[in-house]
């Protein structure tokens, strides 16, 4: 089953700017507007406020790098 990908907001947002499995993406909402974001890989972070969940339509991340 394939994960749904979803926009929450971050208790903390402080802390995810050290976190390995944060990474600086575009994410495109369900109304179709795109705004930049912290992608978080991990499935089971206490950062979220999962209360204040919506769809998303998808991300692009951001080579910081580049």
């Amino acid at each position: 089953m394939a994960r749904e990908l979803k926009i929450v907001k971050l208790l903390e947002p402080e802390m995810c700017f050290e976190c390995r499995f944060a990474e600086i993406a575009d994410v495109e909402a369900e109304n179709g507007t795109v705004q930049r974001m912290i992608h978080c890989r991990r499935l089971d972070c206490d950062n979220w406020d999962m209360q204040t969940a919506e769809p998303a339509k998808g991300f692009w991340e951001i080579d910081e790098a580049a």
